[in-house]
């Protein structure tokens, strides 16, 4: 029986071209129902037309495996609001790659931001 490989997502850089509030967002990313950034607070704000880096290792992703990354913007006195989605499928090659965020309608109208990614 072949021995499956397991690789490594690893999220570089977060991509601002629209913001759904005003000034900025307060922005944080989930994956299976978890945080993972950032990690040392709530939250990052996150201004219009700015590229933030990320720095975030997703380890034993299979191959051909659909992975969906959540981006949330925090708010102190609601619900936070899950802006949309990131999905990537890891084929096995190498990038780098950059994947637009799917907008979560119900909770955005305005916000546009790309992730960049790559596998190891």
């Amino acid at each position: 029986m072949p021995i499956q490989k397991s690789y490594s997502l690893i999220l570089s850089r977060l991509h601002c071209y629209f913001v759904e509030e005003n000034e900025y967002d307060d922005v944080y990313l989930k994956f299976n129902g978890k945080k993972i950034w950032p990690d040392n607070k709530k939250q990052q704000p996150v201004m219009m037309d700015t590229t933030t880096e990320l720095d975030v290792e997703i380890k034993d992703i299979s191959r051909n495996q659909e992975v969906v990354i959540e981006l949330w913007d925090w708010d102190l006195l609601s619900l936070n609001d899950k802006l949309g989605t990131f999905t990537m499928v890891i084929d096995g090659n190498s990038g780098p790659f950059s994947t637009d965020m799917t907008q979560n309608k119900k909770e955005t109208t305005k916000a546009k931001y790309t992730i960049d990614w790559d596998i190891i």
